[in-house]
């Protein structure tokens, strides 16, 4: 069934349940006023009576001459009086000429029953006979009214409700359309949005952003493989070219040692960019976070950074650890030492030989603080703004080391999201980088 069917039934049935408790009530309120007018009808009636006989028997001076002439003179339709004697008995009765003639009122009949006068007819009482036929005919059309009303007037709302609907599911119908028109081919189409401000403008403007936020995640993907190809084709073709050259006839032992040499030093950095690559892949697909645990993040650095001081010995970098104050966060140890392996790793590799890197762990308001400072490169202004893009490397970069990936950074705001820490890298391209993490406090 399909929703404009369904709004439609569901509109006429509101209207046929509005319109069923609506003449309910109307009847029962009509059928109070009718019964309570009928009533007073009937008093009125015997007060007229009681009236008149007041009137008249000044001038016939007897009670049984003024009853003759007040019953043959009073007639009220669809009514009967008599006039009952002091001993029960009905001496006369006052009838219109169709009552007489048809044996009687027609039922029901409501009787009411009122002295004629205490004073001038002392016993005497006046009879009022009415039928409530005419009540009952008149309730009788309402009744057939509101059956025929009521049903007209739910299948006019039916119909109303289904123009309506159609009218309204008109532009759903518009952006089912549309979207069934984008394809990867069309990236870039969207949905039409005709009236902004309502609510299915609004689910358009957000299906669009939904779409810009696909058609982002996509081309950030395409770019993502077509970066890692790039990356792997490079190291891949260096090996080959290494392998041609030790199978090659004229190879010597030498060469052939070299080979292996260059192709080992090749398979352990595609082997560190193979895994830098899953592990941001796993990220992508919504990797849960890490577990946290209170530690001291002088500790954990402390632990650390020992290995750290061969590869910047081989270098010819000074690295050294200038402060660690005692600061407790709450951290995951092994990503800790991931983000500060990444951190370091830059900061000797780009660190000129002769040059330092100073590392530092100090309690500050804002809480655990982890600082890296280096007298490397430098980073020109311009390149800070996308640091932390996948695969971007800087233009000193490249020319210090062709062979980097690009990715370290973007695993380390990573490791920094995951701790709620801010991680922020300052330098100029004069010299000097300071790489600063700020875990919150304990």
């Amino acid at each position: 069934m399909t929703i404009r069917l369904r709004l439609a039934l569901w509109y006429a049935i509101s209207v046929l349940a509005l319109f069923l408790a609506t003449g309910l009530l109307l009847r029962f309120t009509l059928r109070e006023v009718l019964v309570r007018e009928h009533h007073v009808a009937v008093e009125r009636s015997a007060e007229l009576a009681r009236g008149v006989f007041r009137a008249e028997v000044i001038e016939y001076r007897t009670t049984t001459g003024t009853i003759t002439h007040v019953a043959n003179e009073l007639v009220i339709p669809d009514q009967m009086l008599e006039f009952v004697q002091p001993d029960g008995r009905v001496f006369a009765r006052a009838a219109a000429p169709r009552i007489r003639g048809s044996g009687g009122l027609e039922q029901p009949v409501h009787i009411v029953e009122r002295p004629l006068d205490e004073e001038l007819a002392p016993g005497w009482r006046v009879r009022v006979h009415a039928s409530m036929a005419p009540l009952y005919t008149s309730l009788g059309r309402i009744d057939r009214s509101l059956l025929l009303v009521i049903p007209v007037t739910v299948l006019l709302a039916a119909l109303t409700g289904w123009w309506l609907t159609g009218r309204t599911l008109r532009p759903v119908g518009e952006m089912a359309a549309a979207a069934e028109r984008i394809t990867p081919a069309t990236p870039d189409a969207r949905i039409p949005v005709r009236h902004p401000k309502d609510e299915l403008g609004r689910l358009a403007r957000r299906f669009n952003n939904l779409l810009d936020r696909l058609a982002q995640a996509l081309s950030q993907q395409r770019r993502f493989l077509a970066d890692a190809a790039h990356e792997l084709r490079t190291p891949v073709a260096r090996m080959l070219s290494q392998a041609e050259r030790a199978l090659s006839t004229g190879a010597t032992d030498e060469d052939r040692e070299g080979a292996l040499r260059l192709i080992h030093d090749d398979l352990q950095r595609t082997r560190n960019l193979v895994g830098e690559l899953l592990h941001l892949a796993r990220v992508d697909a919504g990797e849960p976070a890490p577990p946290l645990n209170d530690a001291y993040l002088d500790d954990i650095v402390a632990g650390a950074v020992q290995p750290w001081y061969a590869v910047a010995e081989r270098g010819g970098v000074r690295l050294a650890v200038t402060s660690l104050e005692e600061a407790p966060a709450r951290v995951n140890a092994e990503l800790v030492q991931r983000l500060l392996g990444i951190l370091l790793d830059n900061a000797i590799r780009y660190t000129p030989a002769g040059g330092t890197v100073e590392v530092a762990v100090l309690h500050e308001s804002v809480g655990a603080v982890l600082e890296i400072r280096d007298t490397g490169i430098g980073i020109p202004e311009e390149e800070r703004v996308r640091l932390f893009e996948r695969f971007f490397r800087g233009r000193q970069a490249r020319e210090r080391a062709p062979e980097g990936s690009g990715l370290g950074l973007a695993i380390a705001l990573w490791i920094a999201e995951q701790h709620d820490a801010r991680l922020q890298i300052s330098g100029s391209a004069g010299g000097g980088t300071t790489v600063r993490v700020e875990f919150p406090p304990v």
